[in-house]
């Protein structure tokens, strides 16, 4: 703030000074002076702008960290959708995988994302239909895969702890605390989109999904080409749903 006031006042300072040496002084003065007024008046526009960018690079930080107050919401949903006390057990298991895909499907997260890091260089080279069916295909794996391990945590509480900060990313850091006690480490990182943020990965206990299911898709088109890689995975998520 005070180095936009400071540039505001050389500008304001050079033009009056410009003004003043158009009336009282001759021709060869005149010239001279206004050239040297001008560059003044060129390098306080110019400290005026650099101070706003400054100003706008140290607030943006605070500023993201405000808008991804929607992303902590929508985790704490649905993590309260894995927790709610009438839908625990296996018979219950896929209502709550209903629940759990409203709260993150489409707009909180960012499957596309998602799915071009988990293929890696595979992704590049794929038909629009073969990334159309695997970011369908990869929607599932990944949300019965997250919904598989914060069932197991048997948690009673959600704390969320400081955002990490490395725009356009972020991390929103979050803790199960479990009825015991125990204490289990999901973070969720999201990525700055239009304005918004939306979630590409999540962390569990310093375990990325998005890492894993990457090394196993790797491992998968080394031996098998990308369409029977494709069946395998229909035929696994079936199986997880």
């Amino acid at each position: 703030m005070h180095m936009r006031n400071a540039g505001l006042c050389m500008g304001v300072t050079a033009i009056v000074a410009m003004l003043l040496i158009g009336y009282l002084l001759p021709g060869d003065v005149k010239a001279a002076m206004t050239e040297v007024v001008s560059t003044a008046a060129a390098f306080a526009a110019a400290f005026f702008v650099l101070s706003v960018r400054v100003g706008c690079c140290s607030t943006r930080p605070m500023l993201m960290s405000l808008t991804l107050e929607r992303i902590r919401g929508t985790i704490n949903r649905s993590i309260a959708v894995m927790m709610r006390p009438d839908l625990q057990g296996d018979a219950k298991k896929q209502e709550r995988r209903v629940l759990l895909r409203k709260e993150l499907c489409p707009r909180c997260f960012d499957f596309e994302e998602s799915s071009r890091r988990s293929l890696g260089v595979n992704w590049k080279g794929r038909t629009s239909e073969e990334k159309r069916e695997f970011i369908e295909v990869f929607n599932e794996l990944l949300v019965n895969s997250y919904a598989s391990k914060i069932e197991g945590y048997k948690g009673e509480k959600l704390v969320f702890d400081q955002d990490v900060m490395d725009l356009p990313y972020a991390e929103v850091r979050t803790k199960i605390i479990t009825a015991r006690g125990e204490q289990y480490d999901v973070n969720y990182r999201v990525c700055e989109d239009r304005d918004d943020w939306r979630i590409y990965d999540i962390v569990i206990e310093g375990v990325s999904l998005v890492n894993s299911y990457s090394s196993q898709f790797m491992d998968m088109l080394s031996r098998y080409s990308f369409s029977e890689m494709m069946e395998r995975l229909k035929k696994t998520e079936k199986i997880a749903a």
